[in-house]
């Protein structure tokens, strides 16, 4: 069996990692440009449903 040791393991560490604020800074702002370009794309297929002629 494996001995139950107090240092963190990698999944820990990552989270610690993630909790750090510039690196939430980087989420939130990556994450906002994934939306942004999801609305995009929506917008552009909404248009290509409307009108298949206008593109």
């Amino acid at each position: 069996m494996a001995a139950c040791d107090d240092r963190p393991n990698l999944v820990e560490k990552a989270i610690f990692k993630l909790s750090e604020p510039k690196n939430q800074a980087r989420l939130l702002q990556a994450a906002w440009k994934i939306s942004l370009l999801m609305m995009v794309f929506g917008i552009i297929l909404i248009i290509k449903t409307i009108s298949p002629d206008s593109m």
